[in-house]
């Protein structure tokens, strides 16, 4: 099964969902063709299955970085900047596979997308970690910590989406140098 998900997920991050066949997932996995219809009914089934595997591979990864920022992190500065690069290094690493997995919730009913609600929990417990910072001002609330967030997180949705031919001046490099700066001057209060 592993295989099967794993040559799936290389796949849609190569040639993109549209592109994606069964019996390229076959011959990439070294399977037949007919254990993958043993397995799903059919390529949107193996797709659900591969974004699910690969979400949960995220929510293990951002797990891992939010204990080490909480861990290691004594400065406030320090924290929002390290979740804000830990977000820059998802979407950099990830760009291609955020961006079919993308369009392929965009077409599904709210209340139907686990996805989503997988993604709203990372989100909220990075927030959560931002929030919990023994060194936070009292100004700084959910609510100011969670718009400085979603702002580095647009910004970065809006690179993967984005060819860099379009918009050079916002190379990776670039981001990572930016964002971390944008979300602190907001969660301050300086946004001139």
């Amino acid at each position: 099964m592993e295989r099967i998900l794993g040559a799936a997920q290389e796949l849609v991050a190569e040639r993109g969902a549209a592109a994606l066949t069964i019996a390229d997932v076959a011959v990439r996995a070294e399977v037949a063709v007919g254990t993958i219809y043993s397995r799903f009914t059919g390529k949107d089934a193996l797709l659900a299955a591969v974004q699910d595997r690969w979400l949960d591979q995220l929510i293990a990864r951002h797990q891992a970085n939010r204990t080490a920022v909480a861990a290691t992190s004594a400065d406030f500065q320090d924290t929002v900047a390290r979740c804000v690069s830990g977000m820059i290094g998802t979407f950099r690493d990830h760009a291609d596979l955020i961006r079919e997995f993308a369009l392929r919730n965009a077409a599904l009913p709210v209340q139907d997308n686990a996805a989503l609600r997988k993604l709203h929990e990372v989100f909220t417990q990075l927030c959560d970690v931002v929030l919990a910072h023994p060194g936070r001002p009292d100004e700084i609330d959910r609510r100011r910590v969670a718009l400085a967030m979603r702002a580095a997180q647009s910004i970065l949705e809006w690179r993967v989406a984005t060819p860099l031919a379009v918009a050079p001046d916002n190379d990776w490099d670039t981001l990572s140098q930016d964002l971390p700066r944008l979300a602190m001057n907001h969660l301050s209060g300086n946004t001139s």
